[in-house]
């Protein structure tokens, strides 16, 4: 009579057990989505579920899609090289690969009405989706809060840095200009006017200062005031 087959025995679990993977939060998944595409992403303010990117066509004078629409992210970018602060919208494309990226510069290159217009290139328009009595339904107002504040925030910020920058440039040019020319200067009398902190300072002002950065031009004034009018003359 041939043996009776057992059944194979259970395997054991082994005695040290793996935790389980931390639960992430949906901030952090979405910084995470985000930053696969923009590395230069350091945080995200806001987020709207649900928005449709349109371009305002001259030829035309009338505001057309693009072929992009997804989840719309207001994020704070690492700082410019002079250290001032900088923002963007971004529109993760549900319909294609391309995503949408503005910075935004300055309270006078945004505005709002049933579409958030913003000028670059050209004269872009989103439309947030909101939906009456539903978890939507203040998107668009808390957005169009959010993109006011940080549009004067980065212009703010923009402007001091450049004065500073300015300032430690005009600092180190006159240290420059006051010296003889001709015979060899000591350090004493170099720095001795602004002792040691002042020697540190004008040091790292030739090592580290950065050229101040041209203030931002409005050149394209006359196309966003243009799409704005033709914009409100449809309503």
């Amino acid at each position: 009579m041939p043996p009776n087959k057992g059944k194979a025995r259970a395997a054991q679990p082994d005695d040290d057990t793996t935790a389980p993977p931390a639960i992430r939060s949906n901030e952090e998944l979405n910084l995470s989505v985000i930053r696969r595409h923009y590395p230069e992403v350091a945080a995200i303010h806001y987020v709207a579920p649900y928005a449709v990117l349109y371009a305002y066509m001259l030829e035309s004078s009338q505001w057309e899609k693009v072929g992009m629409e997804g989840s719309l992210f207001v994020c704070e970018l690492v700082s410019s090289p002079i250290g001032a602060e900088r923002f963007a919208v971004i529109l993760l494309n549900r319909r294609g690969l391309d995503n949408f990226f503005m910075e935004i510069t300055s309270p006078e290159d945004i505005d709002f009405g049933e579409f958030i217009m913003m000028q670059s290139d050209q004269v872009y328009g989103l439309w947030i989706f909101s939906e009456p009595l539903s978890s939507t339904a203040n998107v668009p107002a808390e957005i169009q809060a959010k993109l006011e504040e940080l549009a004067a925030r980065a212009k703010s910020s923009r402007e001091a840095k450049e004065r500073e920058a300015e300032s430690d440039m005009t600092e180190a040019e006159q240290v420059e200009t006051s010296v003889p020319m001709g015979r060899q200067v000591s350090l004493r009398e170099l720095f001795g006017q602004k002792g040691q902190s002042g020697a540190t300072s004008i040091i790292q002002t030739h090592n580290n200062a950065h050229p101040a950065l041209p203030a931002q031009t409005d050149v394209l004034a006359q196309l966003f005031m243009k799409a704005k009018q033709d914009y409100n003359g449809f309503g």
